[in-house]
C-alpha cells in the first residue's frame, strides 16, 4: 500500500514539474533563432568557434552557409584576449587565488558588408590556488577556461537571437 501512494506522489511531482515549463539543460527550445536565415561564420584562431558553430546547428538557430555572397549575415568572431592575473596572497606571500578573464568580439555585418553591430563579451571567474597541489591545480584551471569558454558562447548566442537588424 505505501509502495503505490510513493508511485503516485511521484507521479504527482513529476507532472506538477513539467506543467511548470521547467527543461532540462540542453533542452532545445525551437522559438529561439537569429533574425538571419543564412550565416556566414568568420572566425580565423578563435577557441569558442567550434562551440559556436556546433550551438549554431545543433539548436538550429540559423543555417550556416560556406560561401560568404549566399549568407544574410555574416558573423565575424574576433579580437580573443584571454588573461590569468594574480588576486590574492596568502600569509607567505605567496599567490592563493587568481581572476581567469576572456574576451572576445563579435561583429555582424549585413550581405552588404555593412556592420550592423558590434558586441563585445567578456567573462571571469576566480580560481583557488595552492602550491602543494600544482597538479589538480592545472586540471581545474582548464576546467574554468573550458566554463569561461562556454559561457561566452553562450552570450554570443543571446545576443545574437536578441539582436534587431536595422533593417526591419
Amino acid at each position: 500500500m505505501v509502495k503505490y501512494k510513493n508511485s503516485y506522489l511521484i507521479t504527482i511531482i513529476c507532472f506538477l514539474i513539467n506543467s511548470c515549463g521547467l527543461h532540462l539543460r540542453g533542452y532545445n527550445n525551437t522559438s529561439f533563432k537569429f533574425p538571419f536565415k543564412n550565416v556566414y561564420l568568420d572566425c580565423d584562431t578563435v577557441i569558442i568557434c567550434k562551440n559556436l558553430h556546433n550551438v549554431i546547428i545543433n539548436d538550429e538557430l540559423a543555417t550556416i552557409v560556406t560561401n560568404q555572397k549566399n549568407a544574410d549575415a555574416t558573423i565575424k568572431v574576433y579580437n580573443e584576449q584571454t588573461t590569468r592575473d594574480s588576486q590574492g596572497f596568502n600569509n607567505a606571500g605567496r599567490i592563493s587565488s587568481y581572476i581567469l578573464s576572456y574576451q572576445v568580439s563579435l561583429k555582424i555585418l549585413n550581405s552588404n558588408q555593412e556592420v550592423k553591430a558590434i558586441i563585445p563579451i567578456s567573462s571571469q571567474i576566480v580560481m583557488n590556488y595552492n602550491d602543494a597541489t600544482i597538479l589538480s591545480n592545472n586540471q581545474q584551471e582548464n576546467k574554468f577556461w573550458d566554463l569561461l569558454h562556454s559561457e561566452a558562447t553562450n552570450q554570443l548566442v543571446r545576443r545574437i537571437v536578441y539582436f534587431k537588424n536595422e533593417k526591419k
